[in-house]
């Protein structure tokens, strides 16, 4: 058994509270800060200037001149990684510009170490005290109110003396389970307080508290439920943020021959091509499953929309498989096991095989069948999306996804926005593919693969993405952050010149409506489109408009010469719908 009383303490030769803080976050594995200063951050800016003379290690600070981008390169490195970054903005204002991207981390359960500095609390008396007129007009009676629902702890530090406490903890619940970003307020008076050396535990003492066991009195019980289906079915969204649970259930799936659903997924859960891999949406068959097992989705399917089978046993599994921070959500879960796929689906492995022993054969004959079905199925909905192999008559989103999947190869990662169309790639490497959070907070695609690809230098990060989310990604602060830090990514732009997503859902609801009949629908187009591709030239990139489909090849090919050398580069490609 460990002893913690038997590590070896260790001393952060910190002059201020805002070196120790600093010094104990790298000390605790963190390697880089994503910061967007202000007038809140003279102590944390000395703290560097004086790294040469403390000889502290410290995070490496990105500069990013947008609060949303910086969340957003802290979260894409954590995707790319595995390990927790931090971010740092400047008090309200800046804590404001940032809640869109903590919405999308908290929902994706993403651990973020975020800070926010503090309007300083005295107007005199003290050499942080106020000293321009903003210091008045940005202080809130509760700064963390307008965020607390967005991360899974908040608090304000108040002195030197508890800066190992506040970092462990806030770093302990950031990455437990479920996990999500942490906040911390910073007063500058707090950050500037002199401090003589801070004596520290090597390692620390607060653990993550994780799910690390399984039920399997619980995982029995599936077991029966899913041996005795005929029709049954896994659906999952995000199983694969686990990288180990891609394995897991692959494994299961093709050995308990269930088709698997990744409804709008924003992790590779599946290889494209397993035997399983029904699709991403449902069929005219989904109301007649008799079995249904949910992994980590916090919607599962839409009961509005889907004629779902309403009497079938319903088994919830995941972290957080309830979604307790969602506040109404009220899809079946007959049998709720909280849990880590990668742990629990070995074990429901193990109890299926066991409970259908002396029906191998009926087992066998179902994953034969539905291996040849979802093999045509695929196959069907390719043509389906692109007609062929060779290029259509007018520029589509299946035909630029199918083009980039030809030259990204599997090592590729693809940070998709409502870009992308996954049918017609090829995806077999977790941590291949991630997407958008279940929050919506568009913005979120470009500097989440900024992120991933400072995280994963040597592979080809690839962002594709609408025109609508581009342009809220603040991309002038995204290209100009790429190119301080050399952060060269292929940024693809699906340029349809309008808001799909919401003439789509203006469609769903009034299908036989005026809007519909209209010869353009009002409040969704984005015309004139700007010149994407000169946005990025002008922060020294690479940039090139593309529309004949015939061109693309080509023109992915000078991109990603360009990406190779060092700098990043975006195609504005003009698609039709």
């Amino acid at each position: 058994m460990r002893n913690g009383n038997d590590q070896k303490p260790m001393t952060l030769a910190a002059q201020t509270v805002a070196e120790a803080m600093l010094g104990l976050m790298k000390a605790r594995g963190i390697d880089y800060l994503f910061a967007n200063a202000g007038t809140d951050f003279p102590a944390i800016i000395e703290a560097y200037a004086r790294v040469s003379q403390s000889g502290l290690a410290l995070p490496t600070p990105i500069i990013v001149p947008h609060e949303n981008a910086a969340v957003s390169m802290a979260h894409g490195y954590y995707l790319g990684s595995g390990r927790m970054q931090a971010a740092m903005v400047h008090v309200t204002v800046g804590l404001a510009n940032s809640l869109c991207a903590l919405l999308n981390a908290k929902r994706e359960n993403v651990p973020i170490f975020f800070g926010a500095g503090r309007t300083p609390i005295t107007e005199s008396g003290d050499a942080s005290s106020r000293d321009v007129s903003i210091h008045w007009g940005q202080e809130m009676f509760d700064q963390a109110g307008m965020l607390r629902e967005a991360v899974v702890w908040d608090y304000e530090l108040r002195t030197g003396c508890q800066i190992e406490t506040v970092v462990d903890r806030a770093m302990a619940l950031a990455q437990g389970d479920p996990g999500g970003p942490i906040y911390l307020g910073m007063p500058r008076e707090t950050l500037g307080a002199p401090l003589n050396g801070l004596q520290t535990t090597g390692k620390t003492r607060i653990a993550p508290a994780r799910e690390t066991g399984v039920d399997q009195a619980a995982i029995e019980e599936v077991a029966a439920i899913l041996s005795d289906a005929k029709r049954p079915l896994i659906v999952t969204s995000r199983s694969g943020r686990e990288p180990a649970a891609v394995k897991a259930l692959a494994d299961f799936a093709e050995a308990a021959a269930i088709p698997v659903i990744e409804y709008r997924a924003n992790y590779l859960n599946l290889p494209s091509e397993h035997p399983m891999q029904a699709g991403f949406d449902f069929g005219p068959d989904f109301a007649d499953v008799d079995a249904i097992l949910v992994l980590e989705t916090p919607a599962p399917w839409l009961p509005a929309r889907h004629d779902w089978p309403q009497h079938a046993p319903v088994i919830q599994m995941g972290a957080d498989p309830l979604a307790a921070d969602i506040p109404i959500r009220g899809f079946p879960a007959d049998i709720t096991i909280k849990c880590r796929p990668s742990q629990a689906l070995p074990a429901l492995q193990k109890a299926f095989e066991r409970a259908t022993a002396t029906r191998k054969s009926e087992v066998a004959a179902r994953r034969s069948a539905l291996t040849k079905a979802h093999e045509a199925a695929r196959a069907k909905r390719r043509t389906a999306l692109l007609g062929g192999d060779q290029a259509p008559a007018t520029m589509s989103p299946a035909w630029v996804s199918a083009c980039l999947d030809r030259v990204k190869g599997p090592d590729a990662i693809i940070v998709n926005e409502i870009g992308c169309i996954r049918p017609v790639m090829q995806f077999s490497t977790p941590g291949t593919f991630f997407g958008p959070s279940n929050a919506g907070g568009l913005g979120w695609g470009l500097p989440a693969s900024m992120g991933v690809k400072l995280a994963q230098p040597d592979r080809l990060v690839v962002c594709t993405l609408g025109d609508g989310s581009y342009m809220f990604a603040n991309p002038v602060a995204c290209h100009q952050a790429a190119a301080a830090h050399k952060i060269a990514t292929l940024t693809i732009v699906f340029n349809n010149r309008r808001w799909n997503a919401v003439k789509t859902a203006t469609a769903s609801v009034y299908p036989t409506g005026h809007a519909m009949r209209a010869n353009q629908m009002p409040m969704t187009a984005l015309d004139p489109s700007p010149a994407f591709h000169d946005i990025v030239r002008a922060c020294g990139g690479y940039g090139e408009e593309v529309s004949d489909p015939l061109e693309l090849p080509k023109a992915l090919e000078r991109a990603l010469a360009q990406v190779a050398a060092g700098t990043p580069a975006l195609l504005n490609v003009l698609t039709e719908h």
